[in-house]
């Protein structure tokens, strides 16, 4: 998956968007024939039963914002998409187990000179989500390019900041007129029961030349834009431990004590809360494939054989005198293995 990256605040423009507006009579009604289908109960009968990387990051275009109509719908019961279900590492029954009450089945669409963009499901905690988008192309299309870029904007309602990224799925039918993107994000406002909004535009063609090429070929597909509200339900319920140890931190002119609070793991992230007075918490980061800034304090997490696990994304919370580190994990871990974090080489065990 080519994976683009933000950080960011609430993006311009999408203020107005999470505010919340009352449903019409319309789609109210609309809303509860999609449910009732869910649901199985027809209408009126109540009762009756991995992709190469290119190398080209993406331009957001200048673009017309389409007006489409909206359908949401209420799950009744969460069925993970198997495309969803394998980028997570949840095809197993005990993984998808584990994930039971993670899930949000969320179908909303909007259209844009006949392409539909549909917020499909999310899967999450309380710290991070995992988004799937679809992209549909008008009848007779066919999408089989190498790879689909489109730009995307992300906010939460009760959410001041965080980073996100997104990337197309692996494409196994390029006969047909559709494409899937995974937008994972960790944010600092919580997650559960939250309205996103979702702002992408343009829509363009990668082909890859090869090792030996400068660069690959990008052509634009399409000059649209769609914005998207959407609602996220669903919960989690994580292992949580207080380990109430405190590490002595040197590191030339840096220096002082941290305490590690509390430790909350699910299958997808695990956060880590911090607290210190001596004003060098601005100094921990999680400790990933990347190579930490000069002076950091490195979190990390190891499973039940000694073995570090990195995360897929992160994210860092500061509060006064506290800090909460999120790490995120693509594919899911099981929690009843995690047995220690790392903070500055200094081993905690997690125990109850």
């Amino acid at each position: 998956m080519d994976l683009l990256e933000r950080d960011n605040g609430l993006p311009q423009g999408t203020e107005e968007l999470v505010e919340e507006k009352a449903l019409s009579p319309e789609e109210e009604a609309r809303i509860l024939v999609r449910t009732l289908e869910k649901a199985g109960i027809a209408p009126g009968k109540k009762g009756e039963k991995t992709v190469k990387k290119s190398r080209l990051g993406l331009v957001l275009l200048a673009a017309a914002l389409c007006i489409g109509t909206v359908a949401a719908s209420a799950a009744v019961y969460f069925q993970m998409n198997q495309d969803l279900a394998k980028t997570l590492g949840a095809e197993s029954k005990k993984n998808q187990e584990l994930l039971k009450e993670s899930g949000s089945d969320i179908q909303v669409s909007q259209d844009c000179q006949g392409w539909t963009l549909t917020v499909n499901q999310a899967v999450g905690d309380r710290n991070c989500a995992y988004i799937l988008l679809d992209l549909t192309a008008p009848e007779g299309t066919v999408l089989d390019a190498d790879l689909y870029q489109i730009d995307c904007l992300m906010a939460f309602e009760n959410s001041r900041g965080g980073s996100y990224g997104w990337g197309q799925m692996e494409d196994g039918d390029k006969t047909d007129n559709r494409v899937s993107f995974l937008i994972h994000t960790t944010m600092e406002g919580d997650l559960r029961r939250s309205v996103g909004v979702l702002k992408a535009t343009g829509l363009k063609a990668v082909t890859f030349l090869g090792d030996g090429a400068e660069d690959d070929l990008v052509e634009q597909t399409a000059d649209l834009a769609w914005a998207v509200k959407f609602p996220m339900e669903y919960q989690d319920d994580p292992i949580t431990y207080r380990p109430g140890q405190t590490v002595s931190v040197k590191k030339g002119a840096i220096e002082g004590r941290i305490k590690v609070e509390k430790v909350e793991i699910t299958p997808l992230s695990v956060l880590v809360k911090l607290s210190s007075s001596d004003g060098i918490l601005g100094r921990v980061e999680a400790l990933t494939e990347g190579t930490p800034r000069a002076g950091a304090i490195l979190v990390e997490v190891r499973d039940k054989a000694g073995n570090t696990i990195l995360p897929h994304s992160t994210g860092a919370t500061p509060r006064g005198n506290t800090q909460e580190v999120v790490l995120a994990f693509q594919p899911m871990i099981d929690p009843d293995e995690i047995a220690s974090i790392v903070l500055d080489g200094v081993e905690i065990p997690l125990e109850a």
